[in-house]
């Protein structure tokens, strides 16, 4: 009796395929990373209110007095974007990574659900600068979203 060779090459073609992905919109995604959006830049705005009012100083006022200083304060509020913005951009890359697949698709509806939320949840400033931080923060707020799901589509891509 013969049998046949544990070392030897198979005789059948053997190929390592990738998985196949699921291509139905993923709403989990969209979820997740909306909801990373709006967390991390709430409670970096806490961290930021807290650090900015310890470095105003201790006694400055009631609470409401230094949160409407806050307000009207430009260096707080360029602040306050950027990390709001790094945040829409986590929350992007989050959809498209958790989707795996039309990871611009997915960010820009997670963008979307975050910037609605965001509107409706938080109250809007009435400081001197409301105006034109409005624009920037919503006018930037899709095409971040969108820069984080073309970073997730980078990294996927790269693998």
């Amino acid at each position: 009796m013969s049998e046949p060779n544990p070392y030897g090459t198979p005789s059948a073609r053997v190929e390592d395929l990738p998985e196949p992905v699921d291509r139905r919109f993923r709403w989990k995604a969209v979820l997740l990373g909306a909801t990373t959006d709006l967390v991390g830049s709430a409670i970096a705005g806490v961290v930021l209110v807290i650090v900015f009012s310890i470095l105003a100083g201790p006694g400055e006022g009631a609470a409401e007095e230094v949160l409407e200083r806050l307000g009207q304060s430009w260096p707080f509020l360029m602040i306050s974007m950027v990390v709001g913005g790094g945040f829409t951009v986590l929350g992007g890359y989050v959809a498209g990574r958790i989707a795996r697949h039309s990871f611009l698709k997915h960010a820009l509806v997670a963008g979307g659900l975050s910037l609605v939320l965001g509107i409706l949840l938080f109250r809007s400033d009435e400081g001197p600068y409301s105006g034109l931080v409005a624009s920037l923060g919503y006018g930037l707020h899709l095409p971040l979203a969108l820069l984080g799901g073309w970073l997730a589509w980078r990294r996927m891509s790269s693998r």
